[in-house]
């Protein structure tokens, strides 16, 4: 498995797991990004956050969240 701050450029994968505190926990399942969602990466550079797409919702996560996501 890979993490989601690996995924290139427009590829889509499903979200698999995640660690984080309980704080961010219920964040992320509100913004769509529980486990089993598709998620695709819109942009990257090199040190911005990367705009992602759950649904129809687009939204920036920080690289250091990206890290603790596991897609396939």
């Amino acid at each position: 498995m890979r993490t989601l701050n690996q995924l290139k450029t427009g590829e889509t994968s499903t979200i698999r797991a995640w660690v984080c505190y309980d704080g961010m926990l219920g964040r992320l399942i509100g913004l769509g990004l529980g486990i089993g969602n598709e998620v695709k990466v819109l942009r990257k550079g090199w040190f911005s956050p990367i705009h992602i797409q759950v649904g129809m919702t687009e939204m920036f996560i920080r690289r250091k969240d990206a890290t603790n996501m596991w897609v396939d």
